[in-house]
């Protein structure tokens, strides 16, 4: 059960984040920014428009959820890509968590991708138990130690495993199948950004 469920939640979490990561270079769901969407339009005047005005950080955020995203389905690389995952995981989380005025689809995918991320950087722990080491001590012979740390944190972990591994099945269930939804509105009703929020012309 418990292997079968991490294999679960990495699936869905690759997808989610190969669905994301590909509709900014290619629109396949309307409610999402798209680089199409900005060609003749201003991004709306907010904290994720900035990022997109900016030119780079959002562009760079999208890659990194294409690139982890099909790393996390091919089972490639899965360590590494979980961290690289958070760089965009806590932010997405932070922004569609805890805005002003929250509605249910921004609440389910940031809570969705942060639980799932961690609780695959929980069921990794054991590549990562060595960064937890107080005072790390560097040498030539690369054989890790483990830390006291690493070993309280794995010790607290393993109880609430099995629960949050449901938990993320859960989440992760229903953000594929609400980015299933949002594609085949768009396949039936291609829509750009512009029909769902108020943008300046450029």
């Amino acid at each position: 059960m418990g292997a079968r469920t991490i294999t679960l939640v990495r699936l869905l979490l690759g997808l989610a984040y190969l669905i994301n990561g590909l509709n900014w270079f290619f629109k396949i769901i309307t409610p999402y920014p798209s680089m199409s969407d900005f060609v003749h339009f201003k991004p709306p005047p907010d904290i994720v428009g900035a990022l997109i005005e900016n030119g780079i950080l959002f562009p760079m955020a999208k890659a990194t959820e294409l690139v982890t995203g099909v790393l996390l389905l091919c089972n490639r690389f899965v360590p590494l890509s979980l961290v690289l995952a958070m760089s965009v995981t806590v932010p997405v989380f932070v922004v569609d968590a805890f805005r002003p005025h929250p509605h249910l689809r921004a609440v389910l995918m940031g809570t969705g991708s942060f639980t799932m991320n961690v609780f695959l950087l929980l069921a990794y722990f054991g590549h990562f138990r060595t960064l937890f080491e107080a005072r790390a001590q560097p040498g030539m012979d690369p054989r890790a130690s483990q830390g006291r740390l690493g070993a309280g944190i794995a010790a607290v972990a393993a109880p609430v495993m099995p629960w949050l591994g449901l938990l993320s099945a859960a989440l992760g269930l229903a953000m594929v199948g609400w980015l299933a939804v949002m594609i085949v509105q768009y396949a039936i009703d291609p829509l750009p950004i512009s029909a769902v929020h108020r943008l300046e012309p450029r």
